[in-house]
């Protein structure tokens, strides 16, 4: 596949909009952000389908709105997307990090999964451990989780907002840059 360009789609989890310098913002440090900006291609006017993740996500992935593809909550079930498209197109699919796709296993046209879907609310049947809880827990260590801040003495005081309290290399960011 030597003539077919490299296709790298970032998509990431809550970012707001004024998070990378490039864009505007020096009061941010994003220089491999910023690179991209320069490099690649931005869209500066967009706007999600849907207020939560999965519906939204899925939506980027289908090209279809969120009552269209049926995803309408982090739990409904995933299908198809476009990456089957590049896969058939040859192309060698990797997802790096969060999908919330449902099933948690579900492929989605990926060829690799690297699988940080930061889990820790209750879903009925979702026993699942990511990559990164395993890599935390082969440490020796406990992925620090929401259930575990809730019966801190300071929980409400800080109103849920911890520091990672683990060593730093075990934190979700450094897995998925690593």
């Amino acid at each position: 596949m030597p003539n077919q360009p490299n296709i790298v789609f970032l998509f990431t989890d809550q970012q707001r909009y004024d998070t990378i310098s490039a864009l505007g913002f020096p009061h941010v440090i994003s220089p491999n952000m910023d690179r991209l900006v320069n490099e690649g291609v931005t869209f500066t006017q967009c706007h999600v389908t849907a207020a939560s993740c999965a519906p939204s996500r899925a939506s980027l992935f289908t090209g279809q709105y969120p009552h269209v593809t049926g995803i309408l909550k982090n739990a409904d079930n995933w299908t198809r997307s476009w990456v089957e498209n590049l896969g058939e197109a040859g192309y060698h699919c990797v997802n790096v990090g969060k999908m919330h796709t449902w099933p948690f296993t579900t492929p989605c046209g990926f060829h690799e999964r690297h699988v940080v879907e930061n889990k820790d609310r209750f879903l009925e049947g979702a026993e699942f451990k990511d990559d990164w809880e395993k890599y935390v827990e082969g440490r020796g260590l406990e992925k620090q989780k929401r259930v575990l801040y809730r019966e801190r003495e300071d929980y409400g005081e800080s109103l849920g907002a911890f520091l990672w309290e683990l060593p730093e290399e075990t934190h979700s960011d450094f897995f998925v840059g690593n």
